[in-house]
């Protein structure tokens, strides 16, 4: 009697340090998923960094379901007007093309002039009043392992961490959403559309990953309503989820 209870007490404690230790395993497992963090690789977005400009001002006119925009570009000695359309498609993706290009060299008239013939072509900076939204989309590679979808959702977690500090500090806006879908989507609140983005884009920019990032502005056109605007790329034209 006496051999069988110490027996039953050994094998009690042999399975308590086997959970013990399939326990720590698992922990160890999901620390090392949470502090990994996966990058993407492939620079999917290569074709469309053809230009280093800055977008000066951006105008809108709908017609229709289309959004009709035109944005004067700053590069170098040179005003680019880029002239283009948002749609929306049958699968809910909001489609962006140019449909020309002008450019004309700088002066002291010259960005006065052209603000003055768009907005006479009907053309707004708003289409309904409301809060910027700033949507960052970080593009991951072709394919990812179930493993590098918890690192993208860490990356995604750490970028916005550090935009929304930024952000907050220098009383530009803040962090309201974020989900993971066609990339790892982040959505900002801001007050200063312009100097929002260069902040968001320096801090890109140190975690070299502006050739992997979709920076769009939000278009309000109701209350309930809105098209993207891809404003980074430049150059950016077609498909664009932001789900």
């Amino acid at each position: 009697m006496t051999f069988f209870i110490i027996h039953k007490f050994d094998e009690l404690s042999i399975m308590k340090r086997f959970l013990m230790t399939s326990f720590v395993g698992v922990a160890m497992a999901g620390f090392f998923l949470i502090g990994c963090t996966y990058r993407p690789q492939e620079k999917r977005l290569a074709k469309f960094q053809q230009s280093d400009g800055q977008i000066v001002d951006s105008y809108y006119r709908q017609s229709g379901d289309t959004i009709e925009f035109v944005r004067i570009i700053s590069s170098g000695a040179v005003y680019t007007v880029q002239f283009g359309e948002i749609s929306l498609s049958d699968r809910a993706m909001f489609h962006q093309r140019f449909r020309s290009t002008t450019s004309i060299p700088e002066s002291a008239n010259a960005l006065d002039s052209l603000k003055y013939n768009i907005t006479s072509e009907r053309f707004a900076k708003r289409l309904f009043d409301g809060k910027d939204l700033l949507f960052i989309q970080i593009i991951p590679d072709s394919s990812m392992s179930n493993f590098d979808v918890f690192g993208f959702l860490n990356l995604r977690q750490e970028i916005e961490g550090k935009i929304d500090e930024r952000l907050r500090r220098n009383n530009l806006g803040e962090w309201v959403a974020g989900d993971i879908g066609a990339g790892a989507n982040m959505l900002f609140d801001v007050e200063d559309w312009q100097e929002a983005m260069l902040v968001a884009m320096e801090i890109l920019k140190d975690e070299e990953l502006l050739d992997h990032v979709i920076i769009a502005k939000r278009i309000m056109t109701h209350a309930d309503d809105w098209r993207y605007e891809v404003v980074y790329p430049i150059a950016y034209e077609g498909a664009f989820s932001d789900m």
